[in-house]
């Protein structure tokens, strides 16, 4: 099993190598998707009962007590963050804020100085942490996740359990007519 999971982890090492390194592969959307693909083959065989969830495919409670569930008003809370966020902003020097934000956009601009630094020293003079993003965001954009889909892969890791090629038949006999 060790040599297996070695194996296993070589392969995954060797794929981002020949992308030119993992802040390729993440250009690229290649980690997510494996990560995507493993969880759509575990909750496979969780749904099978080829893996064993104790409490939720096997051994389950015959009657499961209720649980108490925390209700959140989001509307209140987040009115509550923007009232602290301008609680914040009214009783903030302006000119420190300022010009802690200009110094990050000019780290990023120039690529000179510790922008970790300079953030830090941003918060401390009360800048948001969307003011120090839009601050770097100015010069290299916002960030867009590339969005890939996976296909396949709980279908064939299901390919053998009857209760999900029933299934398929039956979509397929709903899908002709």
């Amino acid at each position: 099993m060790t040599d297996e999971i070695t194996q296993k982890a070589w392969e995954h090492i060797q794929e981002i190598e020949k992308l030119g390194g993992m802040a390729k592969a993440i250009e690229t959307g290649i980690p997510k998707m494996r990560i995507e693909e493993a969880a759509a083959r575990t909750q496979a065989r969780i749904d099978s009962g080829s893996q064993t969830i104790v409490g939720v495919n096997k051994y389950r409670l015959e009657k499961e007590a209720p649980i108490d569930i925390l209700e959140i008003d989001n509307t209140a809370v987040r009115n509550e963050q923007i009232q602290r966020l301008k609680e914040l902003k009214k009783n903030r020097d302006e000119a420190k804020v300022k010009a802690a934000l200009e110094a990050i956009t000019k780290c990023v601009e120039t690529k000179e100085g510790n922008l970790l630094e300079l953030a830090v020293e941003a918060a401390h003079v009360r800048a948001t942490l969307g003011e120090i993003s839009y601050a770097c965001e100015q010069i290299v954009g916002r960030y867009k996740a590339m969005i890939r889909t996976i296909s396949g892969v709980y279908s064939a890791e299901s390919k053998n359990d009857s209760n999900f090629k029933r299934a398929c038949e039956l979509a397929a006999k709903f899908a002709e007519k």
